[in-house]
């Protein structure tokens, strides 16, 4: 059983010092004091594998329901592209083509044949979800 400070088990958990210490509260962490410590800090106990952030569970479900096909022009013009990963940090789409493009623009409803092939061909050799079951044959 491992036991890291608050500070170390943050940055373990990828999870903010504060909420290291709030699930410390409502118990979904467990920690105990440190007996060496003067001043009795306290040490976490570090979960099984497999333990996540409730938030990061959250987005990534929510990024899972997300579709990768998307617009690279506002117009909606040209091919949809596959975009590669989303974020709350991404300042520009990460297309698995390359192209470029400043934003996103919705591309529910588009049909096999507007797809960029480029990002098809990529998608189909990662084994990536290409969400075939919405679109229209």
């Amino acid at each position: 059983m491992e036991k890291l400070s608050i500070q170390d088990a943050s940055r373990r958990l990828n999870i903010s010092q504060r909420d290291v210490r709030e699930y410390v509260r409502t118990g979904e962490l467990k920690a105990e004091r440190d007996p060496n410590s003067e001043h009795g800090r306290w040490l976490v106990i570090m979960p099984e594998d497999g333990w996540e952030d409730k938030f990061k569970a959250y987005l990534d479900k929510l990024d899972a329901s997300i579709t990768r096909w998307w617009w690279a022009n506002e117009a909606k013009t040209g091919y949809v592209h596959y975009l590669e990963a989303t974020g709350i940090e991404n300042v520009e789409p990460d297309y698995l083509c390359g192209q470029p493009s400043n934003n996103l623009w919705s591309a529910a409803g588009h049909t096999q044949d507007q797809r960029c092939l480029e990002c098809l061909m990529k998608a189909t050799e990662q084994g990536l979800n290409l969400f075939e079951e919405e679109l229209p044959n």
